[in-house]
């Protein structure tokens, strides 16, 4: 699976060390509900719980990887919950500002689109411009909600 400049695959037990650089990274990681990773084991703990979860449905997650390093610079996942996908996704510092969310956002709306899903939600912390903006880009509707005032919703009906 790839678009552009990304190549997207499952992650493996091999991508422990590089998803450990990442998710240590507390400035990369700052927008994420989840603590970042503190030892190389929180990072082969989610390598263990993305395989589970995968097998049961629950949760899809991919590594991104930048064609033209080679290189895995983050991830993304969806939750499918009858027709509806959350999404969500992470990026190592080093490649925010090029492009890469829109990019994956995109792809991920095609890659859900052809799976039969009719909507896509996602959830971004209020103080994340960034992300809102990706979310914008592609379409998405910010939704008034006061469940969890932290964050914002946006939804794109497919």
């Amino acid at each position: 699976m790839e678009s552009e400049r990304l190549f997207f695959r499952e992650l493996t037990m091999s991508d422990a060390e590089r998803l450990f650089e990442i998710y240590s990274d507390e400035e990369a990681m700052k927008y994420r509900q989840s603590a970042h990773h503190q030892t190389m084991d929180d990072s082969f703990e989610m390598l263990k719980r993305d395989a589970e979860v995968r097998t049961s449905n629950y949760e899809i997650r991919f590594g991104i990887i930048e064609k033209s390093s080679m290189r895995l610079i983050g991830t993304m996942m969806y939750q499918p919950v009858s027709y509806k996908a959350i999404i969500g996704y992470s990026f190592a510092k080093e490649s925010w500002g090029k492009g890469y969310a829109t990019e994956v956002v995109d792809w991920m709306i095609h890659h859900l689109k052809q799976n039969h899903f009719t909507s896509v939600e996602a959830w971004v912390l209020n103080e994340n411009l960034a992300s809102c903006k990706v979310l914008e880009k592609n379409n998405f509707r910010l939704i008034s909600q006061t469940i969890y005032p932290e964050s914002k919703y946006f939804l794109l009906n497919l």
